[in-house]
């Protein structure tokens, strides 16, 4: 009995090592093993890369970029059937640290169609979007040069010399990667889309996230007819700063029309079509970079001459930026007035920027309450004037006596299933 046990024992323990050394030699087996030279033959990537190359100086040292950008990047790693990750804009922010301590950042355009500065489909007077962040620890909150107007501010700390769009391969992308650092970690930079995003990418949360919302007011001139619509819905105390009181007053003050021609603020003010504000200021301007003071004619068209930008401080409606913005969210929750816009105009020195930050409610749990309260606006600590009840999230049409009116506008520097 024991002889044939014996046996079978030994009959087993050859099938197993047959059935191992056949294993072996499997397709699959290699993968899991980590034969990476298997996994490199079973990647197929249907990327599309470019390289974006941003001439910048900050307090007169040269940070010029040189960051090379992957779209839509596929790659479906085993021949097993293993999971197929695709990446949108990668990195959709890079940034490097100061020596003073700051956050330099750049928004690359997406160029995702072969579109280069040499085949003519880039504009020659590409502007990037570029912020400088507080502190480059936490990215939490941030200046944006969205004009020529901030480059050229006494309030600068940049100066920009062009930006230029190449192709470029896969192997560049990967020795990119492997030779830059990206300042923005992805904790940060997914942590701003949620708890949700966070899970989906297997991250921890950071303390605070990458403010990437960005907010401002675009200011126009009132001229003609319109001025004088405005000036018969001023109130009779003369505000200098006042909102409409209903849809119908502000429909009188901003008619509704598309592409409607805008003045800006400037002494030689030019027009502007509206849409600029109303649509790609609020969704896409980060991915086709700004437009200009004075445009230049490519491509199919003519570009749009940029407005008057101011930035705001929405909910935070006071600067400084606090030193905790995890504490001061906290501290906004138990106070009583909501504040809605806040507008850092300081008398036009802040035109050609906007803020970028975190906002209170992705820090303070509790903050959702603090908005059911009535809210205030103000622009350089001066209330606007508000006859209406003012409840919830919309920042309002502001009006400046009856010469000047404020459009809000929003944008995020974030992509769709962009990654850093």
């Amino acid at each position: 009995m024991k002889a044939k046990i014996a046996l079978l024992s030994l009959a087993l323990v050859v099938a197993f090592v047959a059935a191992f050394v056949t294993a072996k030699r499997s397709p699959v087996f290699q993968a899991l093993r980590g034969n990476w030279d298997f996994a490199k033959s079973a990647t197929r990537d249907t990327g599309t890369y470019y390289r974006l190359k941003v001439k910048l100086s900050y307090k007169g040292e040269a940070q010029n970029f040189d960051i090379v950008v992957g779209c839509d990047v596929r790659q479906t790693n085993y021949m097993d059937g293993g999971r197929t990750v695709e990446v949108g804009l990668t990195p959709s922010v890079f940034g490097r640290r100061m020596s003073d301590g700051k956050g330099l950042v750049v928004r690359p355009p997406r160029e995702c169609r072969g579109e280069t500065t040499e085949n003519g489909e880039v504009p020659p007077d590409l502007l990037p979007v570029v912020v400088v962040y507080d502190d480059a620890d936490t990215l939490a909150f941030g200046t944006a040069y969205l004009s020529d107007d901030a480059y050229e501010s006494p309030l600068s700390v940049l100066q920009f010399g062009g930006a230029t769009i190449e192709r470029a391969d896969r192997a560049a992308f990967d020795q990119f990667r492997s030779e830059q650092h990206n300042l923005v970690s992805r904790s940060s930079y997914h942590m701003s889309n949620g708890v949700a995003a966070l899970k989906e990418h297997g991250l921890p949360p950071a303390r605070v996230p990458m403010g990437l919302g960005c907010f401002g007011y675009a200011r126009f001139r009132l001229a003609g007819v319109r001025k004088e619509r405005v000036h018969d819905v001023w109130p009779a105390d003369r505000p200098q700063f006042w909102k409409p009181v209903n849809p119908e007053e502000q429909e009188a003050i901003d008619p509704l029309l598309y592409g409607r021609p805008m003045q800006t603020d400037h002494e030689d003010a030019v027009s502007v079509p509206s849409y600029r504000v109303l649509y790609e200021l609020e969704f896409d301007v980060p991915d086709k970079g700004l437009s200009r003071r004075h445009p230049l004619k490519w491509g199919k068209g003519d570009r749009a001459v940029t407005p008057s930008y101011y930035p705001d401080m929405t909910s935070w409606s006071a600067l400084p930026w606090p030193n905790d913005p995890a504490q001061r969210a906290e501290a906004l929750s138990s106070e009583g007035t909501n504040v809605g816009a806040s507008i850092d105009f300081r008398n036009g020195a802040t035109r050609g920027f906007g803020y970028c930050m975190s906002l209170p409610r992705a820090l303070a749990p509790t903050f959702t309450q603090h908005l059911r309260l009535l809210r205030k606006h103000l622009v350089d600590a001066i209330e606007v004037q508000d006859r209406s009840s003012d409840w919830g999230f919309e920042r309002p049409l502001i009006v400046e006596r009856d010469e000047f009116m404020f459009k809000p506008f929003v944008f995020s520097l974030s992509s769709v299933r962009g990654d850093v």
